[in-house]
């Protein structure tokens, strides 16, 4: 018997391509806008947290001992879940082939929705086995997103969205959220940087070398008049940019709350505790 996640892999699978197509789209048309909000948009709301060696704290003496890594904001939700399902695959990266980050390295669900997925495509783990899976992803050069994501309790067919949280664990050649420059506002923003972190640009030390506009998957910087311009309408934050540029013309900055802003954000999204 064929279950409803493997119908929906197959979808997938087929389509993942098309995306840009259909974000244009719903650029262009009102009425499938409001029917992709509807079915796969509604009450969204993603953080992209920056890898934790980007980080600088942003005033103007760093007080001692005081570092923000946005992976607690990922240790402290999974400390507190009750179920956590891991992925045995990326279907971001599977459906793109892949041919420079592990497709192994799979999302993470918690939540009450997390218990009804399918164990064909993945397992119930412990909250010591998540840890130790976002520390393979961070080695392995992914940035990760969390937040409530409606179209992931569409496809994995788990309920409510109010019932399931995604961790997602993202390279920057195949992740989904790539179509951001082609979705319409109202949409695209549903995807935001981590609460607390905003980017800084220097533009003395930029040479122009364009390695950073490598590295952006949403294509929000180009390179005029030979210095390096980041549009900030479309950039998330998620420090790749950052961790490329050899002359420090790009930092990540964060408040000292940021972990503590980005928790109290994902909270009240999906109650991760619950039976």
């Amino acid at each position: 018997m064929v279950a409803f996640t493997d119908i929906s892999i197959r979808i997938i699978k087929l389509t993942f391509k098309e995306r840009f197509k259909l974000a244009r789209l719903a650029r262009r048309s009102k009425i499938f806008r409001k029917i992709v909000h509807k079915l796969f948009f509604e009450g969204d709301d993603i953080q992209v947290l920056p890898r934790d060696e980007t980080i600088k704290l942003d005033v103007k003496i760093d007080p001692p001992n005081n570092s923000i890594l946005p992976s607690q904001v990922l240790k402290e939700i999974i400390s507190k879940s009750r179920y956590i399902f891991k992925m045995d695959f990326c279907i971001c990266r599977v459906s793109s082939n892949c041919k420079d980050y592990p497709h192994e390295l799979g999302c993470l669900f918690l939540g009450k929705g997390a218990n009804r997925i399918s164990k064909k495509v993945g397992k119930l783990i412990s909250k010591d086995e998540a840890i130790k899976h976002i520390e393979e992803c961070e080695k392995a050069g992914l940035v990760h997103i969390i937040g409530r994501n409606k179209i992931d309790t569409v496809w994995l067919n788990t309920g409510p969205k109010e019932e399931l949280l995604s961790i997602c664990n993202c390279c920057p050649c195949c992740c989904l959220w790539k179509m951001i420059p082609e979705l319409p506002r109202e949409l695209a923003k549903s995807i935001t940087p981590m609460s607390g972190v905003r980017l800084e640009f220097i533009k003395e030390n930029c040479i122009g070398c364009g390695d950073c506009l490598k590295k952006c998957f949403i294509k929000a910087i180009k390179i005029k008049s030979g210095k390096a311009q980041i549009d900030n309408r479309l950039c998330r934050c998620c420090g790749r940019c950052a961790t490329e540029c050899e002359n420090d013309a790009i930092r990540v900055l964060a408040d000292p709350d940021a972990v503590e802003q980005a928790i109290g954000r994902v909270k009240p999204l999906v109650d991760v505790k619950a039976e």
